[in-house]
């Protein structure tokens, strides 16, 4: 699962880019993280930054939301960090690193992504009418014979 995580204010970013470099050093964190410019919803461009996070497996998850809330409590910025799941668009704003939020951000990622609807099924074209059995060169159908 591939996530970003994001700030709305740039006087934010930086507390943004410690948080990424805490998840590179952490050693149970997650294998892949890297920044990216983003435009803000409805810019034109001039985007923030956001951390992208890709977790492998169900225990990444836990793990990721556990290092996310100790370097909260490492912390005194109080940064609003969005968690944005790629797949379906999911996200969750978290403005701490309580118990409450850590759960929160479990059961926001953990929860499958929303299936697509099913398309409505089309009709097939229309079966061909039955046809006369088939019959020999000789003209003669075959269970005449």
């Amino acid at each position: 699962m591939q996530l970003t995580i994001g700030v709305s204010d740039a006087d934010e970013v930086a507390e943004l880019r410690d948080l990424f470099r805490w998840l590179r050093a952490d050693e149970d964190g997650p294998d892949e993280v890297w920044l990216s410019g983003e435009p803000p919803t409805g810019s034109m461009g001039g985007g923030l930054e956001v951390v992208n996070v890709v977790l492998t497996h169900t225990m990444a998850v836990a793990n990721f939301a556990l290092a996310y809330a100790t370097w909260r409590r490492a912390r005194r910025g109080r940064a609003a960090l969005t968690f944005t799941r790629a797949s379906d668009g999911v996200s969750v704003t978290l403005e701490n690193g309580s118990d409450e939020a850590v759960r929160a951000l479990i059961a926001a990622l953990s929860e499958p992504p929303a299936a697509a609807p099913s398309p409505t099924p089309t009709p097939g074209p229309a079966p061909l009418p039955a046809s006369d059995p088939p019959t020999a060169p000789d003209g003669v159908a075959p269970e005449a014979r």
